[in-house]
């Protein structure tokens, strides 16, 4: 066991993590470099890189070189000079013009942090698309409008969709479509408000329930169709009853919330969601083995510590990213092998401590390269020149401490509450600055001092003048506005128009997951030893995945 240097937990180092940390320890010119244990614990290494990702905070700012005016994830007053993808993809500038020698005098983040804010960077992370500018890590995407982290998605609006069409404010749902409000769910055909379901057609109110068609306000089920509160219905009874539904009036949506949670209090819970696993610890994992402490993971094998990632090989700390294989601290991005303590690096092997770097191999400490090799800081060295050159890097930033560790929050661009470390370790700002880390208080004053427009309560009464006016969060008084597509989707499915922000909708979805952190808990009806996110102290039945199968199918 050791102790974190950030947060002071006890966490484990196991034989296992050591055998990775020297499997993927670099080899430059026939000599290995032992990349070193970690010091921070898993919980504060993921912190540490998710405070590096700006999702969802985005802005209006001028391209540095043509003074355009684009939509950036990086604020006007912020650090970081911003090009306009068409700009920063073209020919019209080199990044190894802002190349520079490596100090010994200085630790390698302080130089880093100083190439940071001269290198141009893309305004937004966005690859493959069509109409979708205002979206933000996201590729193959169509038609689209703020969705975030997602791939292979159309017409989709407000979320986290993944080769997804037609749904509007979801949280990691995949392969999904006309869905509106579903959370951490699978294959879904026009269903609403429901989470931790799959392959299920037809759902309103409904909780992990699978291969289910027609059902309100149920939870648990499997393979069931007509059911209203877990109670069996015939055909005809049950769409008499789904006429009188109408989901645009509060009262409604409020009844079938309370009910579904009474429901969710009496089923047992299985103690992880998965599927098609073999030695998997976590959440929502699937199709994967030796899958380790991990969360939302998918087709991945030997990995551990990795959340929200899809076809990994022998991979540790990796967030956001596909198709990788080797790799070790990385966020963001894909297909990239041997790629150490970087980010949104693509098709980068060997590239240790870069950013946005594509179709390179070989590179330390660069930011922006583009089909190039063995370049440090920027600077292109020979083949030679740069297998001499790293060894005495890595020497020295083992004397600063600096090897082996993710880019330290305090040189992030992005304050800590712009970024998704926020949203899963929320801190205040006086703790933030306590840290030595940004916090950004113009994020927080955005106001409308207009006149209010009551939203009509059917959605039959809503003129299109309604994407005309801003609007008021009734929790937060933030505005916001309603767009055309929306618009038109909540009219096809006698939707109401929502009262709240598209920000507040992600943190109000955010608040339905458990956390993501195992416990030791026993199961309710066997008491055998389970790791679980159910906390000891919660109330639900948590079942282990034998009793769990024996109760529910």
């Amino acid at each position: 066991m050791k102790t974190c240097v950030q947060c002071q937990s006890l966490f484990e180092v196991s034989d296992q993590d050591r055998a990775f940390y020297d499997k993927v320890s670099p080899i430059i010119a026939g000599k290995k470099y032992p990349i070193p244990e970690p010091t921070h614990c898993p919980d504060c290494r993921r912190q540490r890189r998710f405070a590096w990702r700006n999702e969802r905070s985005l802005y209006h700012r001028k391209c540095n070189k043509t003074g355009k005016q684009l939509i950036s994830l990086y604020r006007p007053d912020g650090p970081c000079k911003v090009y306009s993808s068409e700009e920063w993809w073209s020919d019209r500038w080199n990044a190894l013009e802002y190349g520079r020698d490596f100090d010994f005098n200085r630790p390698f983040f302080d130089q880093y942090a100083e190439l940071q804010k001269e290198v141009p960077h893309l305004p937004i992370q966005v690859w493959n698309s069509e109409n979708s500018d205002y979206c933000n890590y996201a590729g193959n995407v169509k038609n689209s409008y703020l969705i975030f982290g997602s791939v292979y998605s159309e017409d989709c609006y407000y979320g986290s969709p993944y080769y997804s069409k037609n749904c509007v404010d979801t949280l990691v749902v995949r392969e999904c479509e006309e869905s509106y409000e579903c959370t951490d769910s699978r294959k879904l055909y026009e269903c609403f408000y429901c989470q931790d379901c799959h392959g299920s057609n037809g759902l309103i109110y409904c909780y992990d329930c699978q291969n289910c068609k027609d059902c309100i306000g149920s939870a648990g089920l499997r393979d069931k169709q007509y059911c209203i509160f877990n109670k069996q219905y015939s055909k005809s009874d049950y769409e008499k009853a789904k006429a009188k539904l109408d989901l645009c009036d509060p009262q409604n949506r409020s009844h079938l919330a309370a009910e579904l949670e009474k429901m969710k209090r009496v089923i047992p819970h299985r103690y992880m969601q998965s599927k098609q696993v073999e030695n998997a610890t976590g959440n929502y994992i699937y199709e994967s083995r030796n899958a380790t402490d991990c969360f939302y993971t998918d087709r991945c094998e030997d990995v551990r510590y990795c959340v929200q990632v899809v076809d990994l090989k022998d991979c540790y700390d990796a967030n956001y990213t596909e198709e990788n294989e080797l790799c070790y601290e990385y966020l963001g991005a894909y297909q990239n092998n041997r790629t150490l303590f970087s980010k949104f690096c693509n098709q980068t092997p060997g590239a240790f401590y870069s950013d946005s770097c594509f179709s390179s191999q070989n590179l330390f400490g660069c930011i922006g390269l583009r089909s190039k090799q063995y370049c440090i800081l920027n600077k292109q060295y020979t083949k030679a020149e740069y297998e001499a050159l790293v060894p005495r890097i890595i020497g020295h930033m083992t004397k600063t401490g600096e090897w082996g560790e993710f880019f330290p929050i305090s040189k992030s661009p992005f304050a800590y509450n712009e970024t998704v470390a926020s949203e899963y370790f929320p801190l205040n700002k006086e703790i933030v600055e306590g840290n030595g880390w940004q916090w950004y208080d113009e994020l927080e004053k955005k106001s409308y001092k207009g006149p209010v427009f009551k939203i009509p309560q059917n959605i039959d009464e809503v003129t299109d003048d309604l994407v005309k006016e801003i609007l008021i969060c009734e929790a937060t008084g933030k505005p916001y506005k309603i767009i055309p597509q929306e618009l038109a989707f909540y009219r096809r499915h006698h939707l109401p128009v929502p009262r709240r922000s598209p920000n507040q909708r992600h943190l109000d979805r955010m608040a339905l997951r458990n956390p993501q952190k195992l416990w030791d808990r026993e199961c309710a009806d066997c008491a055998k030893n389970i790791r679980t996110t159910y906390a000891p102290d919660r109330p639900e039945k948590v079942y282990c995945e034998a009793c769990y199968l024996k109760t529910v199918y």
